[in-house]
């Protein structure tokens, strides 16, 4: 009894420490998302990093930016604006400018989600991932955001 009690405490222990080195080898982000359970599907949000927590004071208005990212197709190009009041998104609008296929589809269904997670947002805790399965059109859009964000500011 003895030594089955020693093994199955090895076992236990062996368990532990791959589970310890596993989630202390993954960035800050991942361990999070491991240890609750993953993120909600539809869309993911990541603590904005560099250039984007450049937080400051914004004037109130609209803010026009292209964006770009690069799809399998091709580089992209989208066009945002932004309203803000108290640095906060009041209404957001969003238009691609894609001419492959896939790229129209997935710029649809990102036109389609990404306004629930922007409007009433502050511009400085956006951070979008991926919109209704879309994970590079998100890209343009941060891209135009902190465009808008530097115009904001600099007005």
């Amino acid at each position: 009894m003895n030594g089955k009690n020693l093994a199955v405490g090895l076992v236990v222990v062996a368990i532990i420490a791959i589970a310890v080195f596993t989630l202390g080898s993954k960035p800050a982000e991942k361990k999070q998302s491991a240890l609750t359970g993953g993120t909600p599907t539809g869309s993911m949000a990541i603590k904005p990093s560099g250039a984007m927590m450049k937080k400051g004071t914004y004037k109130d208005g609209l803010y026009k930016a292209s964006g770009t990212y690069t799809s399998p197709a091709n580089q992209e190009t989208i066009d945002v604006s932004v309203t803000l009041k108290n640095g906060v998104v009041t209404d957001a609008t969003f238009k691609g400018n894609g001419v492959n296929k896939t790229t129209i589809k997935l710029q649809e269904k990102f036109s389609q989600g990404f306004k629930e997670q922007v409007v009433g947002k502050a511009i400085d805790e956006i951070a979008l991932t991926v919109v209704n399965g879309s994970s590079l059109t998100p890209k343009g859009f941060m891209d135009a955001l902190e465009k808008a964000k530097q115009q904001a500011l600099q007005s």
